[in-house]
């Protein structure tokens, strides 16, 4: 959605399909997962990526306030068949699994000193606490800004600056490349094993 999104600032010819999209985008996490071989070598990406995620969170929410505020009549009912309310509801659902599922971050991190077990825990505790808040904040924001026409990649329905937007639509790619392979780790890990490549 967030390549989508970029080429339609710019270009709103239709010419850029899903399959390209996904190509490109697969492209871009292929060699980012040639350069960062293991999750070792993460380190500072880990803070680019929480920058990423910021600078989508702000934008997000000030846009949306901005639009919420101009708006003055809103439509909060689920609008649709009780199939397409059923296959929202678990695209919803599909969606939180995958952020509620980026406490990996803090729980690999704290694993690093001693006590882990403890240490994962207060990380784990932090990221399903003030961790998530943000996102909370956005998806709130977001629906009482635009109510149930609220599209599922909220910057589709904001308006504002393009170079806001730009921003943080490419803030969204790179964040999702950094999280994509920190989720695809264990598959290079077995890989690594079965084919016996040894890193540095």
């Amino acid at each position: 959605s967030a390549l989508k999104a970029v080429y339609v600032l710019f270009k709103d010819d239709h010419a850029l399909k899903l399959p390209h999209c996904i190509a490109i985008v697969g492209l871009i996490c292929a060699v980012f997962a040639v350069a960062i071989p293991h999750l070792s070598a993460l380190g500072i990406w880990l803070v680019v990526s929480t920058i990423f995620s910021l600078i989508y969170i702000v934008v997000a929410i000030v846009l949306s306030i901005k639009d919420g505020v101009k708006t003055h009549s809103r439509d909060y009912e689920i609008q649709g068949s009780s199939i397409s309310k059923l296959f929202s509801i678990t695209a919803a659902a599909a969606n939180l699994v995958f952020v509620f599922n980026t406490g990996m971050l803090p729980e690999i991190q704290a694993t690093v000193r001693q006590p882990v077990v403890k240490n994962m825990m207060k990380a784990l505790y932090f990221q399903f606490t003030a961790g998530n808040l943000p996102m909370f904040v956005v998806t709130f924001v977001g629906y009482w800004a635009y109510g149930s026409s609220t599209s599922t990649y909220l910057l589709n329905n904001v308006n504002g600056p393009i170079w806001a937007k730009a921003l943080a639509n490419v803030s969204a790619i790179l964040q999702s490349v950094i999280c994509l392979h920190i989720f695809a780790s264990p598959t290079y890990e077995y890989m690594d094993t079965k084919f016996g490549i040894k890193g540095n």
